[in-house]
């Protein structure tokens, strides 16, 4: 981050299986031990929705409508910090991400993303996908690639972490530190 103000958001971004949702969960732990107000946001659920708008295919638009209307309602609640999920590869959706949490620059509201190895990523997904939407294991397995060389060409990450020899709960941590919170 340029300044050294906290951020009032993170944005965790990263391939299916590195671990963004159970960062979310350790980050809320974490915040609550501290006391720091904080609402945790899959991007993901604020997009299932049918049908789509035909102009609306991904859910884009109406996620971050979606997303401005959570925050602000947080924010009336007195909430001051902010952790959201989802993948990032195209800077405009960013753009609209940050505007929706209601950032004014990209240091109070930093992406960070998380990475693995591809072994820790199908051993996940694997354990994941054993009970929930089995259907959809294969497909993961093999965007997985893809979706980490769109990532890399991307270069949207103001902070990278490694995670394959990370605890969840030291992912959240060095979330908080790259925050200022």
């Amino acid at each position: 981050m340029t300044d050294s103000a906290p951020a009032t958001a993170v944005i965790l971004n990263g391939s299916s299986g590195v671990g963004k949702s159970r960062t979310l969960q350790e980050l809320g732990a974490l915040l609550a031990e501290r006391g720091q107000s904080h609402a945790l946001v899959d991007l993901d659920f604020l997009t299932l929705s049918w049908p789509r708008p035909q102009d609306d295919r991904w859910g884009s638009r109406i996620a971050y409508e979606n997303l401005a209307s959570v925050t602000e309602n947080y924010r009336r609640s007195g909430i001051a910090r902010f952790a959201v999920a989802h993948v990032f590869t195209d800077r405009a959706n960013l753009a609209d991400c940050r505007a929706a949490l209601g950032a004014a620059s990209a240091s109070q509201a930093p992406l960070i993303r998380l990475r693995a190895s591809r072994a820790v990523v199908e051993q996940r997904l694997r354990t994941r996908h054993a009970t929930e939407a089995p259907w959809e294991l294969e497909g993961f397995l093999a965007g997985h690639e893809d979706l980490s060389r769109a990532l890399d060409e991307a270069a949207l990450d103001d902070h990278v972490i490694d995670v394959d020899a990370l605890t969840p709960r030291e992912v959240a941590e060095r979330v908080a530190d790259a925050a200022g919170w």
